[in-house]
């Protein structure tokens, strides 16, 4: 380490991703987070995934609803990008 250098740890659990949208003239939340999943086989893909909810107010609000599937479980995604898109289609039946 230099003298006078910088001294900092970073310790990331999960990156989340906030995007805001506008859909039908309303403002809207969605919140990507991912979702790690353990295989019996540690070479089996994908063992991540991605969930997706949405804010109807403010983030910070608290109030958000997770996009699920047909069993109630939360839906995954196999990237952010999927699971915006999701998301921009299903927003535009809610909102």
């Amino acid at each position: 380490m230099r003298a006078g250098g910088p001294n900092f740890v970073v310790d990331i659990i999960k990156l989340i991703m906030i995007e805001k949208q506008s859909i039908n003239g309303k403002e809207v939340w969605v919140e990507i987070e991912p979702y790690h999943v353990e295989r019996s086989n540690p070479k089996t893909i994908p063992t991540e995934y991605f969930t997706a909810k949405y804010y109807l107010d403010e983030p910070n609000s608290g109030s958000a609803e997770v996009f699920r599937d047909e069993n109630g479980d939360a839906r995954l995604f196999e990237s952010p990008v999927a699971a915006l898109s999701f998301a921009s289609r299903k927003l535009q039946g809610i909102v």
